[in-house]
């Protein structure tokens, strides 16, 4: 039996899917090459999985909370000039601490989970330019202060000084 997931987790996990096909669809040199198109067909695997036992009103209001989200949090970023890899790599810190904390879980063996890998490959090369990683903490800081203003995340464990 699947466990029980309120509205608003659901959103949470389709944040993340969708905010990833973003960077891929546009940071991404060539969206045919085979990795890349698996990764972003993968990620649509992932949303279908996330969605697929939502009513019809549920799912648009889900996509209604998604873009209003991407309105109020990530297109102002996006508008900064942010560049897509940094944005990429933010997000990749927000999941990574929505994981150490318990928060949230990535199913082993999962679409979401087979996507990753090539994502984190794909960054890798941002990752490792000096100070690169420590833009990208703060920038997911920011993100998931915006998110909690949204009311989002709510509890998730507040951060460490």
């Amino acid at each position: 039996m699947m466990p029980f997931v309120t509205d608003r987790q659901r959103v949470e996990q389709l944040l993340f899917i969708d905010q990833l096909r973003h960077v891929i669809t546009i940071g991404a040199r060539d969206v045919q090459e085979p990795e890349t198109a698996e990764t972003l067909r993968l990620l649509t695997q992932s949303r279908l999985e996330t969605v697929a036992l939502c009513r019809a009103q549920t799912f648009r209001k889900a996509q209604s909370r998604l873009e209003r989200l991407d309105t109020a949090v990530f297109a102002p970023r996006r508008n900064e000039g942010a560049e897509l890899a940094d944005e990429g790599l933010a997000l990749y810190c927000l999941l990574r601490r929505l994981i150490d904390t318990g928060y949230l879980a990535i199913v082993e063996g999962s679409a979401f989970d087979h996507a990753t890998g090539p994502i984190l490959r794909a960054l890798q090369s941002r990752a490792d330019e000096p100070g690169a990683m420590d833009e990208a903490e703060t920038s997911a800081r920011e993100i998931e202060a915006d998110l909690r203003t949204q009311g989002y995340f709510l509890g998730l464990p507040e951060r460490e000084a």
